[in-house]
């Protein structure tokens, strides 16, 4: 009558949202997950937070996931782990603090007015 399927069973998977993570600060159902994938919920000091609340994503977060057949769990990890290609925060900036007032000016560019205060549109 009914032939034998074997069931896949689910696999949970977690992730660690690095700071520079594409998906800091946007919504936990704005991300696009792969078929057979459904979030859980995240993870944050102890704390879980059901995907039904729709958290905000923040660095140091861990994003819950269950994958229905184990061989998506590689399109899941692929998903969830993606960073921006240079390093990102928006707490900082890594750009060094350019010199004000007359350091800034070249004995190259005298024909450049000296006044930093001036604003152009």
């Amino acid at each position: 009558m009914f032939k034998y399927k074997k069931a896949l069973e689910p696999s949970l998977f977690g992730v660690l949202i690095q700071a520079n993570s594409v998906y800091c600060g946007i919504l936990l159902t704005e991300i696009q997950l792969p078929e057979q994938c459904a979030f859980l919920g995240i993870l944050r000091d102890d704390r879980v937070l059901s995907a039904t609340d729709n958290p905000p994503i923040f660095a140091g977060d861990y994003i819950l996931a269950i994958a229905t057949n184990p061989m998506m769990i590689p399109a899941l990890k692929v998903t969830l782990k993606k960073i921006h290609s240079v390093y990102y925060s928006l707490n900082s900036c890594l750009l060094e603090t350019r010199p004000i007032g007359e350091q800034s000016v070249n004995s190259d560019d005298s024909d450049i007015p000296n006044n930093l205060n001036s604003t152009y549109y």
